[in-house]
């Protein structure tokens, strides 16, 4: 009785470092996953100097091409520190969301800068790109989604 009761502990410890492990495999897997579509629509963003329908029209091919499925909510401005500041959604992508909701792929902010105090008089943009990544566990349904977020660099938007 004895050995059978220390065999049922150890068979518990090991399952809870399995369970652990594989916790751990899906979140680092499903973060670079988000963190590489994340770093690949700030570059698209970059290359073209701003965002327009083409870049979405190639985001959407990438989405589908990588079988990215995560999805969340996107606020209509971002809050810092509590208070609202002048980031705006300027677009949402939603390749693979349920139908019919209001969640969506990646977000797309933008925020206008412009200085006006030195010799190139043109405005200034940043873009900051949110995507999801979902806390899912194989056996375990627990779905929680987490923002996964970066920003382009200044760009000179002559547009404007």
């Amino acid at each position: 009785m004895r050995e059978s009761m220390g065999a049922a502990w150890i068979f518990t410890i090991v399952l809870t470092f399995i369970i652990l492990m594989t916790a751990y495999l899906a979140i680092s897997v499903n973060y670079a996953k988000a963190f590489k579509i994340k770093s690949h629509i700030v570059s698209e963003i970059e290359e073209n100097e701003g965002y327009d329908g083409a870049i979405e029209q190639r985001v959407r091919k990438y989405l589908t091409a990588q079988g990215y499925t995560a999805y969340g909510t996107c606020d209509p401005t971002i809050t810092v520190d509590g208070t609202p500041s002048d980031w705006r959604r300027i677009a949402t992508i939603d390749d693979a969301v349920p139908v019919g909701s209001d969640k969506h792929n990646a977000c797309i902010y933008s925020r206008i800068v412009d200085t006006g105090n030195d010799d190139i008089d043109a405005t200034r943009s940043y873009y900051r790109v949110v995507v999801f990544f979902k806390f899912d566990l194989p056996v375990v349904n627990f779905l929680t989604t987490f923002k996964v977020s970066g920003e382009t660099g200044y760009i000179y938007d002559t547009s404007r």
